[in-house]
């Protein structure tokens, strides 16, 4: 996610790109120019939901071929 997104967002955004990416994390990051970018920050779906005191599940998406073996195989 871009930081500039992060600044215009709020926390249902935040869920709601969590939830349609399937996952539980994301990157914050902002660019520079000549094409850098710095993290920023970190959002967790468990952390947003023990904050605002709700049940929060994202369900992970598998995206690699390694992925769906370490799915089968756990």
């Amino acid at each position: 996610m871009s930081l500039a997104d992060v600044l215009r967002s709020e926390v249902g955004h935040v869920v709601a790109t969590l939830k349609a990416c399937g996952r539980q994390h994301a990157l914050v990051v902002e660019s520079e120019t000549g094409g850098v970018q710095t993290l920023r920050g970190i959002f967790s779906a468990s952390q947003i939901a023990r904050q605002m005191g709700i049940p929060l599940q994202t369900t992970e998406v598998v995206r690699t071929f390694a992925e769906i073996e370490a799915a089968i195989a756990g």
